[in-house]
């Protein structure tokens, strides 16, 4: 039992795995054809988790966070047995938050109720956009309907759940921004993240931006749309 003058503190796991690299992200993330061998995987994480543990000894995990890469990714067994190794080291606080990070594809909205059963009880959904053009353009590889079908989903699975979106799109005014939000808000839960597209060194959207080929906004244009941001 830890002592009551320990602070809490949160368990981040990294998955690095992705169906594709998204041409914005400067994210620790890589695409491998082959099959990944998550049974190797685990045992690799459910060691670093010990030899954590004996280095930081007793505290209580206020928080677990999955993410990447695509979490999702993983079979529910996977998170599980992640899930397991944290708690045979740490005390879990039965209020924990445990999320996983997940893409809104139909394949790993099928999983969702896996991960509930695993011990997740919050999923966080790259959503992104909510039109196929802008999904496209992105690199994303759902649909909107699928990302609205995963939404829905993770409402009939998850009590705390909440999706993504990226504003300062090429092209996106003000007035497609505002009337976005309205939707994703009718659809969110209690949380939304909303990030300023960046681009970053050493990314295709860099490359293609330094070389004329993506025009992005003037510092005037994401202000607005930050502003009409609620």
């Amino acid at each position: 039992m830890r002592a009551s003058s320990d602070p809490a503190f949160g368990v981040y796991v990294h998955w690095p795995f992705c169906l594709s690299k998204c041409p914005y992200c400067d994210f620790n993330s890589h695409v491998r054809h082959a099959a990944i061998d998550e049974e190797r995987f685990a045992r690799a994480f459910a060691r670093e988790i010990a030899t954590t543990a004996e280095r930081i000894g007793p505290r209580q995990v206020s928080s677990i966070f999955l993410g990447g890469g695509t979490p999702s990714l993983m079979q529910p067994s996977t998170v599980a047995a992640i899930l397991d190794a944290i708690a045979r080291h740490w005390q879990v606080a039965p209020d924990a938050e445990v999320t996983l990070e997940a893409n809104p594809t139909s394949v790993e909205a099928t999983r969702f109720r896996g991960y509930r059963a695993a011990g997740v009880n919050r999923v966080s959904l790259g959503v992104q956009a909510l039109d196929d053009a802008s999904l496209k353009a992105l690199g994303r590889l759902h649909s909107a309907e699928e990302a609205l079908n995963a939404v829905a989903i993770a409402k009939s699975a998850f009590d705390r759940y909440s999706f993504d979106l990226i504003y300062a799109r090429p092209g996106q005014t003000a007035a497609m921004w505002e009337a976005e939000l309205r939707y994703a808000i009718g659809e969110a839960a209690e949380h939304l993240s909303l990030y300023q597209l960046t681009i970053e060194p050493d990314t295709p959207f860099y490359s293609l931006h330094k070389a004329g080929k993506l025009p992005t906004p003037d510092e005037a244009e994401p202000r607005a749309l930050y502003d009409v941001t609620p």
